[in-house]
């Protein structure tokens, strides 16, 4: 039903001002994000609603609010989902995030105000402070082979069945979780990360299990196929 009123009112959709930082990301993702792909070329022709959204993320006050963690937790995802294609909207066209020089750790950005690069906010702000291995499969870099963009964003109130329920769509995903006899593929995310696995549930093939409709043999041996940097749009 959502996306039939999207779809109805497409041309309409504007951000109001007495929506919250996580309304206005909701309705962001759902206008330029469909089943994974960025709609980079539209952003670029009408910038104003990831402008407005980028100088929430740097001006985003909550010295004098108590928040909770998954308020946090949520902020700093969907700050760096729309950050990441700040970067790319500001370079556009690029045949990928890794085209342009120092994509994730040089390029600075106000978020709360602090400046940081998207190393920093993934690492320092969010992982740092919520050791979450669902993390991997909800932040998204650009490149067709990271985990598909959701076409929402993540809400405070709601955020550990999101994290859940978009872990779980993601690794039952057929291209992302490549199963062969005897044999299973996995994305490269798995030995970047290899550690917040183990921790996590003691291997690799046990954490995807736990989110899998259709389990895999623990024997099973697991390669990495190689990552697709293109640009997810």
């Amino acid at each position: 039903m959502k996306w039939l009123f999207i779809v109805g009112f497409m041309l309409s959709v504007t951000i109001s001002p007495a929506q919250s930082f996580f309304e206005q990301a909701d309705v962001f993702f759902t206008k330029y994000v469909d089943d994974g792909q960025v709609n980079y070329q539209l952003l670029k022709r009408e910038p104003k609603m990831l402008n407005d959204l980028v100088r929430e993320i740097r001006d985003h006050d909550i010295s004098n609010k108590r928040v909770t963690q998954d308020y946090l937790k949520a902020f700093y995802i969907n700050a760096y989902n729309i950050l990441v294609i700040k970067q790319v909207v500001d370079r556009y066209p690029v045949s990928g995030p890794l085209t342009i020089d120092g994509f994730f750790s040089d390029f600075k950005h106000g978020v709360m105000g602090q400046e940081v690069t998207l190393d920093q906010l993934e690492k320092d702000l969010l992982y740092s402070r919520f050791p979450d291995p669902r993390l991997h499969f909800v932040l998204v870099c650009a490149a067709k082979g990271c985990p598909p963009l959701a076409d929402f964003g993540y809400i405070p109130s709601s955020l550990e069945k999101m994290l859940t329920e978009r872990t779980s769509y993601v690794l039952n995903l057929n291209w992302f979780i490549r199963v062969n006899t005897g044999k299973v593929q996995v994305s490269e995310i798995f030995n970047w990360y290899k550690d917040d696995f183990i921790k996590s549930k003691g291997s690799v093939i046990s954490f995807i299990n736990q989110y899998r409709k259709d389990k895999i043999n623990e024997r099973s041996k697991v390669d990495y196929y190689t990552y697709d940097w293109s640009l997810n749009e």
